[in-house]
């Protein structure tokens, strides 16, 4: 405490050694814990005029709250010459909001110089909206080199809009060592985008392990991706209480799959009931399958009334196909607006086979591209083509692409060629395979062999057997490109197309290419396939009846009778086969087969938004520092 030069000092009486006694029993009677009886013998004392009783008499009544005891016993003691009994009756009165009767003792050591009690002076001005006392008196206390007058002054000063002046005596309290000034600081610094100064104060709040800064320069560094930063900054303030600390630490470590130290951190922040690190942690406890933990710490998540906690809650009941507790906590995330909860409850329905139920939930959600393509899947099992195609057109204006093609093959079944291709070129122009090859064929059948080879090509070059056949017979055909039509024949055929081999088979006969004709005629032939046979007969034949006509000549036995009795034969080398069209196979994921529910595993959390914000409670001091 500083006293001016014009402190008034007491007159001090002697006092009689029956209090001087009474107050030493007092003490003793204290330190064994007796405290009643201590004060007992301190009112003795006090009674005799020695201050030291009638200060601790003070002191013991104001921590029994006996307010009334402990103003009599502080006014005794002042006036017995205690000054310092003024500024406790000051914070006294201002702790129970007596701030008319806080400014008459603040004010009385204030005049002294006292420059605690200039600030709590300032401080209870303020409250009382006095705003020209209340900077009248910080001034005198921050000139006076009083760090948190300086930080009060600043706070006024931000909520004049005089920001200039805050960032002057935050400054000068910054000099001073106060950590609130460093911190009120560096908020407007980075408020004023002057973030390597702002940093910088962080920095220096880190050293000195104040919680908030450690916190700040934390989720700086996790903004700027800055992530073994960020853990370090965190881990001080986090080890040390600070509850957003603990969350953000245990997200990190989340993150990076370092299980135990998220579950420690998370932990931590539960017990001081950060709703977030519950639901989280359930999460991570999802994903490991401990499914009995995850439930514990959802369900703290739910009686905070986190919705996504609700929603991932009733997802592990319809797992364990506990069908009541799930529509339970489904139905309640619902009402509180979970959007995934009522797709959640439609699956659930279908799966029961509750198809009314089902389709009720997913039309409550019906924007959603998947409850769309649940609807309208739903109506196709029904063979209700026609609401089917409504809910399939609307998933696929929000451009999902197996609807456009769902469209396109129902159109297609209808011989509705002309929306078939449109639906069917939506998915193409996003490389969906099978909707090219319908398209390929489509455009095969109109004689539009250029788009149909475009679409085509691209799934032969993905190894569909069909594909590569038809390119095929369109370099065979329209191109008159026997070269790369053998190229894609014998592609087909060693993905055991047997129609391919019997192409490759005409393609040589065309090229006189009779012995690798038969090759090929035999394989078909082995095959099972009697066109195959037919050619190879034919060739035969035609072999045969020459043979004869040769022997004729010359009169060998009756060949020329023979020769006369065979027909005359032409192979038909312009005829071709076209396989069964076979889509590309969709290979499903096991996960596939069995059903489950969507769970929330992300929140999008702003953390631009997540700054501990500027410190606005003005500070009193006390007797161990201020609050």
């Amino acid at each position: 405490m500083k006293m001016s030069k014009f402190s008034i000092k007491k007159k001090s009486k002697e006092i009689p050694t029956e209090a001087v006694i009474a107050y030493s029993k007092g003490n003793m009677l204290e330190k064994i814990g007796k405290k009643d009886q201590a004060i007992q013998s301190y009112i003795v004392a006090g009674n005799q005029n020695h201050v030291k009783a009638q200060y601790r008499l003070g002191e013991l009544y104001l921590e029994k709250k006996q307010y009334v005891e402990a103003e009599k016993w502080f006014s005794f003691a002042y006036k017995s010459g205690k000054e310092e009994a003024a500024f406790d009756l000051g914070n006294m009165y201002y702790n129970i909001e007596g701030y008319e009767y806080a400014l008459y003792w603040y004010e009385k050591q204030a005049l002294n110089g006292d420059l605690r009690c200039q600030n709590n002076l300032g401080v209870v001005h303020f409250k009382l909206r006095d705003f020209h006392n209340s900077e009248k008196w910080l001034k005198i206390a921050a000139n006076a080199n009083n760090g948190v007058a300086c930080f009060n002054l600043g706070n006024i000063y931000v909520s004049l809009n005089r920001e200039e002046d805050a960032i002057e005596y935050y400054k000068k309290g910054h000099i001073l060592g106060n950590n609130e000034c460093k911190f009120n600081l560096a908020i407007l610094y980075m408020k004023n985008n002057m973030e390597k100064e702002a940093v910088n104060l962080y920095r220096q709040l880190y050293k000195s392990g104040y919680e908030k800064g450690c916190y700040n320069l934390g989720l700086y560094m996790e903004i700027n991706e800055n992530y073994d930063e960020a853990e370090r900054y965190y881990k001080k303030s986090a080890d040390k209480g600070h509850v957003k600390s603990q969350y953000r630490l245990a997200y990190l470590y989340d993150e990076k799959n370092f299980n135990e130290d998220a579950i420690e951190y998370y932990l931590k922040a539960i017990d001081s009931n950060y709703t977030m690190a519950k639901f989280r942690l359930g999460n991570l406890y999802n994903r490991q399958n401990t499914i009995e933990s995850a439930k514990l710490y959802y369900d703290l998540a739910c009686n905070d009334s986190m919705v996504e906690a609700k929603n991932n809650f009733a997802g592990l009941y319809f797992e364990e196909k506990n069908y009541e507790k799930a529509i339970k906590y489904y139905e309640e995330a619902i009402v509180d607006g979970c959007k995934v909860a009522l797709e959640n409850l439609g699956d659930l329905y279908y799966q029961t086979k509750d198809y009314q139920k089902a389709i009720s939930y997913y039309l409550r959600n019906s924007t959603s591209v998947s409850c769309q393509k649940k609807l309208a899947d739903i109506y196709m099992e029904a063979e209700n083509t026609d609401e089917a195609i409504i809910w399939y057109k609307k998933a696929s204006n929000n451009e999902d692409i197996e609807s456009s093609y769902k469209l396109g093959l129902i159109y297609e079944d209808l011989n509705n060629l002309e929306d078939a291709k449109k639906y069917y070129l939506l998915a193409a122009k996003k490389n969906h395979l099978n909707s090219k090859l319908h398209l390929g064929r489509i455009y095969y059948n109109e004689g539009n062999y250029e788009e149909s080879k475009k679409m085509l090509d691209v799934c032969a070059n993905e190894n569909n057997a069909y594909a590569q056949h038809m390119v095929a017979l369109i370099y065979e055909n329209y191109y008159s490109d026997h070269t790369n039509a053998k190229y894609w024949y014998e592609k087909s055929k060693n993905q055991g197309l047997v129609e391919s081999i019997f192409n490759l088979g005409q393609i040589s006969l065309k090229l006189e290419e009779d012995e690798l004709a038969k090759k090929y005629f035999k394989q078909g032939v082995e095959a099972g396939n009697k066109d195959s046979e037919y050619m190879l007969a034919g060739i035969y034949l035609k072999k045969g009846r020459n043979m004869y006509k040769k022997l004729g000549e010359e009169d060998v036995f009756n060949s020329k009778d023979i020769y006369d009795s065979i027909p005359e034969f032409k192979l038909n080398t312009e005829s071709f086969l076209i396989p069964e069209f076979k889509e590309f196979e969709v290979v499903k994921d096991e996960e596939d087969e069995e059903y489950i529910p969507n769970y929330i595993l992300q929140i999008d959390e702003n953390l631009e938004d997540m700054y501990e914000a500027r410190l606005q409670k003005m500070l009193v001091e006390t007797k161990f520092g201020y609050k």
